[in-house]
């Protein structure tokens, strides 16, 4: 077969500590089991001071025959408006755009099998498969699913289906790793501008998928193994928190019902709670405070943008009922085991194909 020219965009910022990670992730790219004429790698780096584009840039022009574009930006636009830049700059003849973190080592065979499954699903907008931790053993990332309230949940990472090479439909892939049809994305947004610049980073690529799903295209989990990734290398504690309460809190009251809106800035503060506690992080309360804050100002700014609206019927939906969303705010792991077990239940109707 002819193969799909494919843009891989892949952003910078301020990643010297762990420059290791970083060249080990732009050397898997350089090494891809994909014809050399057939993608481009796009880095966009956003306005580091740090001294590690210089030391990119070094590394790439010694790589003979990898077609690149390097572009250095003057201050950070933020994950999602840097991979717009990266999207605009993108071979006009490319058919897929692929996003890969710059703390993300991706396997040969990862884009052959990524534009496999685009290839033969022809409705797909998007599409990722299992990530691992890069550092101990474990799943890092897998297809995202929806919750009536909006909630954001993994295929189950303990289930044996996630190595099984088979293809399930989501909600949402993760933007640690995944591909996109070019075609889709500009039908759902009919603009360059791919990924909602307002939300910055976290939850841009749920947003994203969600415009895929209302133009309809699918998203799919390829439950097979595609990268190693660092979860957490490039993002400070107190910006997690911040973007997550803000971001989350704002696609809720764009999409959710009314009376599910207040269950969900609960449950969204005490996953975030939960998560940065692990981390000893300071000042937490201060972040999450003006996150959602920030998140009736951004809803405003959304709503003026993309109206509002419900989620699309078409997209895989986990219903949860109010008394265990009640449940989940006091006892959050009951609501990740409650949605897991719905989807182990299901989980013949969401596959659609193997690998």
């Amino acid at each position: 077969m002819t193969w799909p020219k494919v843009s891989i965009i892949w952003l910078n910022h301020n990643s010297s500590r762990i420059m290791p990670i970083v060249l080990e992730s732009l050397e898997s790219i350089v090494d891809l089991d994909y014809p050399s004429d057939r993608y481009e790698l796009i880095v966009v780096d956003n306005g580091s001071t740090d001294g590690s584009f210089e030391k990119i840039r070094e590394f790439l022009e010694k790589k003979g025959g990898l077609r690149k574009k390097i572009i250095k930006l003057n201050h950070n636009l933020g994950f999602a408006d840097g991979n717009n830049v990266g999207f605009l700059a993108r071979d006009r003849e490319g058919k897929y755009v692929v996003v890969v973190n710059n703390d993300c080592v991706v396997f040969e065979d990862s884009i052959k099998l990524y534009v496999e499954v685009m290839e033969n699903f022809r409705n797909l907008g998007a599409a990722q498969g299992t990530v691992l931790k890069l550092e101990g053993t474990g799943v890092d990332s897998v297809g995202i699913y929806l919750t009536n309230a909006l909630i954001p949940f993994g295929f189950p990472k303990n289930s044996r289906e996630v190595f099984s090479g088979k293809v399930f439909l989501c909600s949402a892939v993760e933007g640690t790793f995944a591909i996109f049809r070019v075609k889709a994305l500009l039908k759902a947004f009919s603009s360059e501008k791919v990924f909602e610049e307002l939300l910055y980073g976290f939850g841009e690529d749920i947003f994203t998928c969600i415009q895929l799903w209302r133009s309809g295209f699918k998203t799919v989990f390829i439950a097979k193994p595609v990268a190693l990734h660092r979860r957490g290398a490039s993002w400070s504690s107190p910006t997690v928190a911040f973007l997550s309460v803000r971001n989350f809190t704002t696609i809720s009251n764009l999409f959710s019902e009314k009376h599910l809106h207040l269950l969900n800035i609960a449950l969204v503060l005490r996953g975030s709670i939960t998560q940065e506690l692990r981390k000893s992080s300071r000042g937490l309360g201060f972040y999450m405070l003006r996150g959602l804050t920030e998140s009736r100002k951004l809803t405003k700014r959304m709503i003026l943008k993309y109206g509002r609206t419900c989620l699309p019927k078409a997209m895989p939906i986990i219903y949860i009922p109010l008394t265990r969303l009640l449940l989940g705010i006091a006892l959050g792991r009951t609501l990740k085991q409650y949605v897991e077990h719905v989807i182990s239940v299901n989980i013949d109707k969401l596959a659609i194909g193997k690998v």
